[in-house]
């Protein structure tokens, strides 16, 4: 279908767009950080061809082998993108999670390379800085994203996007974490390891900068509301009845984080909401939820980038514990 076609690569330039700002932040500095009080992500988008993936796999293991024990390091996962949302752009419900694997499709079709999302957790901005991960990223991970086009003898590379964001606010089925301590006592001991086979998601989005307070004093109520609504609302079990494409019954989510960009890109400012859950038809049911509807449109006049929400499955999860 060249209608599908045009849908999956769209998806993944769309979400190498909203991933530009992160450019700038790569080494940003922690003088005058407005985050400096919460726990901190080096967050890197990369994309990296099938014969890379062992390469890759390898460079992010030594990371977290010479990372592991270090003061204020929190843990390190790498994820592959399967697919995107289309819950969150709208779609008809008759078409929810028509895209949930495409990416993962047109990888094996040999028609794209994967997409990888890197976050390095760290307690404060100091740990991260002492990382030196930016050299890392040029030095081991760089030589894994040579690529030479089909048909060319052009030997280029994929060029990663990397940035540091901080950890708002963060949830689990038990509680929210709105302190520093708490949010990094959280990070500290993620468990959507490969062999369970969550499903990861992350809401892409941008907002005008001048409006960060009132996003980040929004975001909050949104999160608690993600992380707490299920359906049937009266399930035994308070969690909710596992999602399928037949209907609008979902899971409570396994955990969600909001993350915020330390700096800028011009006039705007960009978020990556974080989410992991037992499954796909979880995560397209709640966007269902009038009740989630109704929370997310307290936020949605300040996006102006986005919302772009590509699904992912982990590849290697590391905790500091």
């Amino acid at each position: 279908m060249k209608r599908r076609r045009f849908l999956i690569a769209g998806a993944t330039a769309t979400v190498a767009a909203l991933g530009a700002p992160l450019l700038r932040s790569a080494q940003a500095a922690t003088a005058g950080n407005p985050y400096g009080g919460f726990p901190v992500s080096y967050v890197a988008e990369f994309r990296a061809t099938a014969p890379h993936k062992e390469a890759v796999t390898r460079a992010v293991q030594g990371l977290a082998t010479r990372l592991k024990g270090t003061p204020g390091f929190l843990g390190i996962t790498l994820k592959q993108m399967v697919g995107t949302s289309t819950m969150v752009k709208n779609y008809p419900p008759q078409y929810k999670g028509i895209l949930a694997d495409a990416n993962e499709q047109a990888v094996q079709e040999g028609r794209l390379p994967y997409s990888f999302l890197l976050l390095v957790r760290f307690a404060d901005p100091a740990a991260l800085q002492g990382a030196k991960l930016a050299d890392w990223l040029h030095s081991a991970l760089a030589p894994a994203l040579a690529f030479t086009p089909p048909g060319t003898s052009e030997h280029t590379q994929l060029l990663p996007l990397a940035g540091i964001y901080a950890s708002l606010i963060a949830g689990d089925r038990k509680e929210i974490f709105s302190t520093g301590a708490a949010i990094a006592r959280f990070l500290a001991h993620q468990d959507d390891t490969p062999e369970r086979k969550l499903v990861t998601v992350v809401n892409h989005v941008m907002v005008p900068d001048k409006d960060h307070a009132l996003v980040e004093a929004k975001v909050g109520p949104l999160l608690k509301v993600a992380q707490n609504t299920f359906e049937p609302k009266d399930d035994a079990n308070g969690i909710g009845q596992p999602g399928d494409r037949d209907n609008r019954d979902y899971r409570k989510a396994m955990s969600t984080e909001i993350l915020a960009n330390t700096e800028t890109c011009g006039s705007l400012r960009s978020y990556l909401m974080h989410g992991v859950w037992e499954s796909v038809w979880d995560h397209e049911n709640s966007h269902l939820d009038p009740r989630f509807q109704h929370a997310f449109l307290q936020l949605a006049p300040y996006i102006v980038v986005g919302p772009v929400e590509p699904f992912y499955q982990t590849w290697f999860l590391e905790n500091r514990a």
